[in-house]
């Protein structure tokens, strides 16, 4: 496959005007002037007392963060995605699985992958930090910084300085992606490509954005209970509810809805009965009457 030399971004700011980008692969140059950057980084880092991922995976077992049961859980859970992945994509000793059983092996595959997410998390959260991860960021930053340009081609970045101010806004985050695509070979459609996912897609078990949905379209989790575009489990009307159905604010607070006798704050007490027999039975004052004046004027005949 012919590698890209370049790629075409157009990216919609935060207040809705459009900018093209053009990404380019990095020459031969850059990537060694990014190496050289990344080598000083890394000797820096170590200098300054940073872990490398080899004193880190020490210290993490010193301090209970990763042993050997964990060691043995992530091989385990990879050993079983890729079993089920061949299942799904092969089939199963020549046998021709239902449609039921490949959605339970795809449904299966799915949470696995979350557990081994979950269960290295930290792990990977850690080694970001170590001086071979700054080592990484350092040389991929340089990079972006250095083969992102308008459509004039006039650079975006002055230099890398620059790039790491503006790293968090739209078109920075858009070159980065274009170039890991590029240099990574990270493919967009990585999640579409895995064997569940393509199981999924083929008998209409997910939408378009990979959700799984029931019969009639609605989105629903591993479980079948409905979801929402955030993920929020609901019921039939849309709100918010618990695994047990019982009904949630929108930010997550189960909602009063047991009924309560009150027996402490006091009723207001009524009027005694005399009372409201004499006041209903007071007689009335009569209002005199103005007398009114006959008018002066005569009508003739």
């Amino acid at each position: 496959m012919k590698k890209e030399k370049f790629k075409n971004v157009e990216v919609e700011l935060e207040d809705g005007e459009k900018v093209s980008i053009l990404v380019k692969r990095p020459t031969s140059q850059l990537l060694t002037k990014a190496q050289k950057i990344g080598a000083k980084v890394w000797t820096d880092s170590v200098r300054d007392g940073l872990f490398t991922k080899l004193s880190l995976n020490e210290f993490m077992r010193q301090n209970g963060i990763w042993d050997d049961n964990k060691q043995s859980s992530q091989a385990l859970i990879t050993t079983e995605i890729q079993r089920l992945e061949r299942e799904i994509a092969l089939g199963v000793n020549g046998k021709k699985l239902k449609v039921s059983e490949g959605k339970e092996k795809a449904l299966h595959l799915r949470r696995l992958r979350n557990q081994l997410r979950e269960l290295i998390a930290e792990r990977i959260g850690l080694e970001a930090n170590t001086a071979e991860g700054l080592s990484d960021n350092a040389k991929f930053n340089f990079l972006v910084a250095s083969c992102t340009f308008y459509e004039n081609g006039e650079k975006v970045y002055k230099d890398l300085s620059d790039y790491e101010e503006k790293s968090d806004d739209e078109i920075a985050f858009a070159a980065a992606a274009a170039l890991g695509e590029m240099v990574y070979n990270l493919d967009k459609s990585y999640e579409e490509s895995l064997p569940e996912n393509q199981f999924l897609k083929r008998f209409h078990l997910v939408d378009d954005d990979l959700a799984l949905i029931d019969s009639e379209g609605n989105r629903i989790d591993v479980d079948g209970t409905r979801v929402n575009e955030k993920g929020w489990l609901v019921d039939k009307e849309g709100n918010r509810i618990d695994r047990e159905g019982n009904l949630l604010s929108e930010s997550g607070q189960i909602l009063l809805q047991a009924e309560y006798e009150d027996d402490v704050n006091p009723k207001p007490k009524k009027k005694p009965q005399k009372e409201e027999q004499a006041s209903a039975s007071a007689p009335v004052e009569d209002v005199e009457e103005e007398p009114v004046e006959e008018s002066s004027e005569t009508s003739e005949d």
